[in-house]
């Protein structure tokens, strides 16, 4: 209780100082922020929003607590005109409930109570009684929820189901959906999983492992709560006037006036969204095949999470997952040359994006493309003399190693750029312009309870992450206006 009062005194002052700031910018500035005022509001605000969690987890906490606490046992008289005490009162016991108000276990301590005032008497009126209590008994465990042979109607059911191993069982004529088809990974089966059975076999699981390391290339930020937001130059246009969002200089005379100008601020926010994988795995599988299984499933949770992040970073929509390069509202697409062919790649189109690419951030660009462009990159030529010069093959061609480099900048093959001649089949990108974040690594979680019929676990991986561009439009340069550039850029369709 005392951490409680301890977080909700500090979002009272939280509280308190965002509003003393709001009134001191509503007194000196006219409601307008100073950026030292804006950093200290917005740092404020994401303490505000981690205090609320911490105080909702707090008073979930506080009325479970409670919940539990106020637990009674459930008292349940038996009738009076069957088996009585020896003070001749009625029968009374005390039921054990679950979470879920069900009777658990007064069954047993009321038919042992029967069993030793009836069960030795050979008198046939005591036995009579006996029969009728036993049958009373029944009737209220019923009424109260209790099954005492669970999913079984009786115990002779529960032993031949046992005996014949469902083979010929009424419980699974009754249950025959959950036995029709495995819906997780088997050992029936060799693709879902049996291949890994076979004694003859190594023990170690061998894959090919696709890495993708865009991910690591993005500027992350973890965050505490689930969101954040970031304050970022306005600037869009690098003219005279409209640098850094309105500011300006001037050259002046001894004794000249300035005209005032300023920046402008804008805010790029992010929420965290889920991303989630589960996996079905039969006992047998697992108890055959020890913990090899189990490493090769963690990893391959793990690279399935590479491969969706790496594809949103490139194509996200934006809607419930990261907003990709593709999608950016700061794209800049490069058209095709006049004539060219369809599924081609000419040296003129690296050219000019490269002249596209936002000159400050050419340091960190990296061009990400499909392997499919690999022979037109091979045969790529400038026509300089009669057969023209190879701008990517190596000097001692086939024999040699080919160029990791275009234009001096590193060149990185993924599975996530379009095919040859469509859009994103070549793309320049720095993803430092990339801003993300995230909230922990894979969160796993096992549960024996979802497919407990078929004896199937389930095993769950959770992410929380985001990820979307710093930069909201392409940039005008101060000359040559028509030709607007970016941190992302990538080449039109070539149909």
């Amino acid at each position: 209780m005392q951490k409680l009062k301890d977080l909700q005194a500090r979002q009272a002052a939280v509280d308190a100082r965002q509003k003393a700031i709001l009134a001191e910018a509503a007194t000196a500035t006219a409601g307008e922020l100073t950026e030292a005022q804006r950093l200290e509001f917005d740092t404020l605000d994401t303490e505000y929003a981690a205090n609320e969690a911490a105080i909702g987890k707090c008073q979930k906490d506080a009325t479970d607590a409670a919940r539990i606490a106020s637990r009674q046992p459930t008292k349940v008289t038996l009738p009076t005109q069957t088996a009585r005490t020896d003070a001749g009162t009625p029968l009374v016991t005390t039921a054990r409930t679950d979470d879920q108000g069900r009777v658990t276990s007064f069954m047993e301590e009321t038919d042992e109570r029967i069993d030793l005032r009836f069960g030795e008497s050979r008198d046939a009126i005591a036995r009579q009684t006996y029969s009728q209590q036993k049958k009373a008994n029944r009737q209220i465990l019923k009424s109260a929820g209790y099954a005492p042979w669970g999913e079984f109607k009786s115990c002779r059911e529960f032993i031949r189901a046992g005996f014949d191993g469902h083979a010929n069982s009424e419980f699974k004529d009754r249950h025959r959906n959950h036995f029709a088809a495995l819906q997780g990974m088997n050992e029936t089966f060799g693709s879902d999983g049996g291949y890994t059975v076979m004694p003859e076999f190594a023990s170690g699981i061998i894959d090919r492992v696709y890495s993708n390391p865009l991910w690591g290339m993005t500027d992350n930020y973890p965050v505490a709560g689930n969101n954040m937001t970031f304050l970022c130059n306005a600037e869009t246009s690098r003219a005279t006037g409209s640098r850094h969002g309105g500011m300006r200089g001037y050259w002046l005379s001894e004794g000249g006036t300035i005209t005032k100008s300023k920046p402008t601020m804008r805010e790029v926010s992010l929420k965290l969204v889920k991303l989630g994988v589960v996996v079905y795995l039969t006992q047998e599988l697992l108890d055959d095949t020890g913990v090899a299984l189990q490493q090769y499933i963690t990893r391959k949770a793990s690279e399935e999470f590479n491969f969706m992040i790496g594809d949103s970073l490139v194509n996200g929509t934006g809607v419930g997952q990261p907003l990709g390069i593709l999608n950016a509202p700061s794209l800049v697409s490069v058209a095709k040359e006049a004539g060219q062919l369809a599924a081609t790649l000419e040296t003129e189109n690296i050219v000019k994006m490269h002249s596209r690419f936002y000159a400050p951030n050419l340091g960190g660009m990296t061009w990400l493309h499909n392997q499919d462009i690999g022979p037109e990159l091979y045969t790529m030529t400038l026509g300089i003399g009669a057969s023209g010069e190879m701008t990517y093959m190596p000097p001692g061609g086939l024999s040699s190693s080919p160029y990791a480099t275009l234009m001096g900048r590193s060149m990185l093959p993924t599975e996530f750029n379009a095919t040859l001649g469509t859009q994103g089949d070549i793309i320049a990108a720095d993803m430092g312009q990339m801003l993300s974040i995230s909230k922990g690594g894979v969160a796993q979680a096992v549960s024996m309870h979802l497919e407990f019929l078929t004896d199937q676990l389930a095993v769950r991986f959770i992410m929380r992450l985001n990820a979307g561009p710093w930069e909201s439009a392409p940039i005008t340069p101060f000359k040559g206006g028509a030709n607007t550039q970016s941190s992302f850029v990538a080449l039109d369709t070539r149909a």
